[in-house]
Formats: C-alpha cells, structure tokens, sequence
C-alpha cells in the first residue's frame, strides 16, 4: 500500500462525502477509492469513515486522523518548496485552499475581488467558509482564518491586515419614530438588535476622537430586543426598523448608499479590532497559503471603506461620494 496515496485519496472522500465524489475528482474507479481506504483502515486498523446507503462521515478517529493527514502533507509541501528554493511554487501555486472568514469580510471584500484572484492563480482553487463563530483550523482542517480580535491561540500566527472601526447604525424610519439620540447614555435607551454569540463582555466602550485628546465612556452593554448569531442577519433587522446596531462602516456601506441606514453619533465608534489573517504556524506557510495571504493583504490595503472610522464613512456618504 502506498500510505501516502491511501492519505490523499482518504482527503478526498473525506472532503466530497462520498466515494463515487472521491472517485470523479480523482479520476479514478470508484472501486480503486474504495479499496485504497479500505487498505489504510486496515494497515491503521480502526475505521475512518462511517458508510450508509446515503452518505459517508468521518467517524471520531476519522476527523483525527483527517486533521492529522492534513498537516503531514502540508508539512511535506514545505518541505519539498525549501529544497527547491524560498519562492519555489510561488509563480504557480497549484491545490485547493481551505479560507473561514467573517460573513461580511467574504461578501464586501473577498468575493468581489476573486476574479483577480483567478486571473493570477489559476491552477488553484478556494473554498470559502463564511461563519462568526471561532473555528479550530487543526481540527475543521482549514488553512487560513480571516478574524478580527485578539488572537486566542498561542500557537496560531497572525498577519495583521489592517484595524476596523466599529460604528452605530439605524433605519430612517425607525429614526423617524423615535427621538434622535445625541449622547451615547440617550443611545443606551433605544432598542437594539445585536448578536447572542462572541466575548464582547458586558461593558460597552464608546470613544470618540479629535483634539485635544481622546475621549472614552464605558458603560453596560444594553440588552438586544432582537439578537442573532452573525452580523448580516442583524444589519437586515435594523434595515426593516428594529433598532440600532453596531456593525463596521465597510458591512453596511451599501445601506448607506441606498438610504436605508444612517449613521447615529458618527464621531463615537464602539471600539476598534485588528483584522488579520491567521494560520497554524511559519512552517505550514506552503506556497499556495503564501500566495492567499499575501494576496488578501493586498486586496484589503486597496479596499477603499475597510478601515475606515464612522466619523470618516458618514463625512464620505454625505458628501455624495461614491454613491448609485
């Protein structure tokens, strides 16, 4: 048995769900999958994959293992890329990388430049998860996080890519209905519509910046009426009138243009957090993760609304720039 072979053909029903899947983007038998992965259950001596007539999954020793194979081979590419030369691979990185980002960093920054992406990668390919919730890369075998906030995992690196600023937003018509608040205490008494998942902690940091120093409130985290567990979802409620939400310039950019949200207290921003790229170590950098990482940090250096405050979104939206 070739244990190397057996590992990637076992990636590849691990990943496509099933063997006949396996089968087509191996292009191989379907028999010839299945006798690979039978061998390497044999030769481990456990079972890998869990079969019924419908589907097949990775059963607790499976998703170890599968975790496991992930890094070896991704140990092996580093190693073979450093033995043919510190940018070997670069100019044509090949594979599939595994990307968790945040929903409104795949919708307003990633997706609309993945086409350039094509164009100068093309023998690779992407896949896109899109979630709030925190995932273990070893575990969910992802190569590459996009995340904001401190980094939880010591063992993890972080390229920081730049610093987003958190604003507050709310319906013309629920504006409309409602007084107009001009402190962030008046603000704390409107209905919100938030998130039930993340760390933000009880305590709520309004700041606002400008000559001759910086100015902080802190104050308790008023309680969502109408909470979600991503931050889209939110924004829509907020968009239909349900109160105020906090949410970054560059996620709402398009609601702003439309008129269907307008800034409240644009000078305040409710804290700040470093957007970065996050993956397992230096030595699992193989060359098509470089490529990403180096190509996401570009993307979001052009970006023109990603790190910008809600004091400098709201100057922009007013002024008429950039609006449909």
């Amino acid at each position: 048995m070739d244990r190397l072979q057996a590992m990637q053909t076992f990636i590849a029903v691990a990943e496509a769900g099933g063997f006949t899947a396996a089968a087509e983007r191996l292009g191989l038998p379907k028999a010839s999958v299945s006798q690979r992965v039978a061998a390497l259950e044999t030769h481990l001596g456990t079972r890998l994959l869990q079969r019924s007539t419908r589907r097949v999954a990775l059963t607790d020793d499976g998703r170890a293992y599968y975790a496991q194979c992930l890094r070896l081979l991704a140990d092996l590419e580093t190693v073979e890329a450093g033995l043919r030369g510190p940018t070997a691979g670069l100019a044509s990185p090949r594979g599939l990388l595994r990307v968790d980002t945040l929903p409104s960093v795949a919708q307003w920054v990633i997706a609309p430049a993945l086409a350039d992406f094509a164009d100068r990668y093309p023998q690779m390919s992407l896949q896109i998860g899109s979630t709030d919730r925190v995932v273990d890369l070893l575990e969910d075998g992802v190569d590459c996080a996009i995340r904001g906030g401190p980094l939880p995992d010591s063992s993890l690196v972080a390229r920081r890519l730049c610093t987003v600023h958190m604003g507050v937003y709310a319906s013309p018509d629920y504006l409309a209905t409602h007084p107009v608040p001009h402190t962030p205490a008046e603000a704390a008494t409107h209905r919100w519509v938030g998130r039930f998942q993340g760390a933000e902690g009880r305590v709520l940091r309004w700041e606002k910046t400008g000559a001759p120093r910086t100015e902080a409130i802190e104050m308790p985290r008023p309680s969502a009426m109408f909470a979600f567990n991503e931050g889209e979802a939110a924004v829509a409620a907020s968009v239909a009138g349900l109160g105020l939400v906090v949410a970054p310039p560059f996620a709402v950019e398009t609601e702003l243009r439309r008129g269907q949200l307008t800034p409240v207290l644009p000078e305040w921003q409710l804290g700040r957090s470093a957007l970065s790229a996050v993956y397992p170590s230096q030595r699992h950098l193989s060359p098509r993760l470089r490529c990403f990482v180096d190509w996401i940090d570009e993307i979001v250096q052009k970006h023109p609304s990603l790190a910008l405050t809600p004091e400098a979104a709201a100057q922009r939206w007013a002024s008429g720039h950039g609006t449909t």
